[in-house]
């Protein structure tokens, strides 16, 4: 141990003396300078800043050193890495050392000011949007149409209806309007909207749920982000106040007993209608061609007209049973109100006794038998071979006298001054098929689609909803430089729907709202 110190004394030592050697070599070689006498101050000269060059050096790369290579030359292991997803995260505006929190702390949550600023600055673009579509608005000159589907194309990729089941979200209860279920109206996909609807404000995927209370002009719009399987509505359409009000007043007099009690499931497609173009929205008038029926003579045994299932056949030999008590409440008098004689009364009497039994048969085949179409014609032509008769008076038009004459004609024939029930077997035959063909065309006959299919077309044409553009009618507290329509919904005997006396339901909403997407102060109004 002597030795060890000994040898490392002397070292220390011999380290000492050739550091001062060393500083003395080169005390030699650099002398300290004289000092200069104080002379005269010298003359200001006027500095510049050097000429720099303008090329922009290049930064230098960064160079990374693995952790073995630095090992090599440090001699020492090489540090543990962390594996992957615990690396820390630090602001890189904030080193290490400055930061007053450890490496990996959560980051501290953004100032209330800067929260309030960006929501000031997202609700300024919004409200931005909405006053340039405001601006807009005169130039925008593009509505949709809803135009029924006749023949329906595809059930399968039919997004848009009229009607029917909603498809509202998985787990999605029916929405209810004032604690009450509300009536469906109109489900619209939303991806099949033109871009420039609305000025280009509203949602374009999902889709638009129309609901109606049932009794009053409210009504709710639900903006659906996922859809799932059609809904069942939880009530029936019995109110008397309600919106139901299908074709030929059939929910009225002792004809409602018949009518479905349902709006049909219609599917629809959307016709953009820009300056300039054809609008489908026609000028045929529905009232009128609904009295054509009535107006001009024709046989319910025509194909076109028979029943094509059980649920039309017992409806149709129900309303007969009806109007027969009043042919036989004639025939058991002698004579009918109109004074037409005996003979007339004994054909009634007996047209009476053969339709019952007909109609004997009709139920009880119903009870057991599967339907065929071989059944409806076999009925329709019996009682097409059973004769009535009725009295019809006339004024002479060029004497004004009175003329009586008596008329028989097959039970199945509809004349305008002779009906006996044909007329309202067609109209409950109308309600009945409609529902069925929305269902599946192929439910009814080529005769009666050929008959019928071309009737609701010119119905649908006069009786078109609307979205976008301008109401039908005008509104008489209407801002169309504020709000824009949602739906312009018009009575309907096609669809089973009547507002008012025949009014137009239209659904308006405030552009702001539609373009925050905001469809809870939606606007209904009935223009009558």
């Amino acid at each position: 141990m002597d030795e060890i110190l000994t040898a490392a004394l002397t070292l220390a030592g011999l380290t000492l003396v050739f550091a001062g050697i060393a500083y003395a070599v080169w005390r030699s070689r650099h002398p300290r300078a004289a000092t200069a006498a104080p002379g005269p101050a010298p003359a200001v000269r006027e500095y510049r800043l050097p000429k720099l060059s303008r090329r922009v050096k290049d930064e230098p790369d960064d160079v990374e050193i693995s952790p073995s290579r630095l090992a090599r030359i440090s001699r020492k292991s090489p540090p543990d890495m962390p594996a992957e997803g615990e690396y820390d995260t630090v602001p890189d505006a904030v080193s290490p050392a400055e930061s007053r929190e450890p490496i990996g702390a959560d980051l501290p949550a953004a100032p209330p000011v800067a929260v309030e600023t960006a929501l000031e600055t997202i609700a300024s673009d919004v409200e931005e949007k909405a006053h340039r579509t405001e601006r807009a608005h005169d130039a925008e000159a593009i509505a949709l149409r809803l135009l029924p589907q006749i023949p329906p194309r595809d059930a399968i990729s039919t997004n848009s209806w009229l009607g029917g089941r909603p498809r509202l979200g998985v787990g999605m209860e029916w929405p209810k309007i004032d604690g009450q279920p509300a009536d469906f109206l109109a489900q619209i996909d939303c991806a099949a909207l033109p871009p420039e609807l609305w000025g280009g404000l509203g949602p374009r995927e999902g889709a638009l749920a129309f609901f109606i209370h049932r009794r009053k002009p409210e009504v709710r719009v639900l903006h659906l982000r996922d859809t799932g399987i059609p809904s069942q509505p939880p009530f029936t359409l019995n109110d008397a106040e309600g919106w139901f009000g299908p074709h030929g007043g059939l929910d009225l007099g002792d004809l409602a007993s018949f009518a479905v009690r349902a709006f049909p499931e219609w599917p629809v497609d959307l016709v953009a209608v820009r300056a300039g173009d054809a609008d489908p929205r026609g000028a045929a008038d529905a009232d009128a061609m609904a009295g054509e029926g009535h107006a001009r003579s024709y046989d319910i045994a025509d194909p076109a007209f028979h029943p094509f299932d059980w649920g039309s056949m017992t409806a149709m030999v129900a309303l007969l049973e009806m109007r027969l008590s009043q042919l036989e409440n004639d025939a058991g008098t002698g004579a009918s109100d109109d004074g037409a004689p005996d003979s007339c009364a004994a054909l009634n009497r007996e047209a009476c006794e053969r339709a019952r039994e007909i109609i004997a048969i009709v139920h009880d085949s119903a009870a057991r038998d599967p339907f065929s179409p071989g059944d409806a014609t076999a009925v329709m032509a019996a009682l097409h071979a059973i004769r009535w008769a009725r009295t019809i008076r006339t004024i002479d038009p060029e004497s004004g006298e009175e003329r009586a004459e008596t008329i028989t004609l097959p039970l199945t024939t509809h004349r305008p001054d002779a009906d006996l029930w044909v007329h309202d077997y067609q109209t409950i035959l109308f309600d009945r098929a409609k529902h069925a063909w929305c269902a599946n065309p192929d439910n009814l006959s080529g005769p009666a689609r050929a008959f019928f299919e071309p009737w609701w077309r010119e119905m649908a044409v006069r009786e078109i909803a609307a979205m976008g553009g301008e109401p039908h009618r005008r509104l008489r507290d209407d801002d169309e430089d504020r709000e824009a329509v949602l739906l312009d919904l018009p009575s309907s005997g096609l669809m089973s729907r009547k507002f008012g006396d025949g009014d137009n339901l239209v659904v308006t909403i405030d552009r702001g709202d539609l373009a925050i997407g905001d469809f809870s102060k939606v606007r209904a109004r009935l223009d009558s």
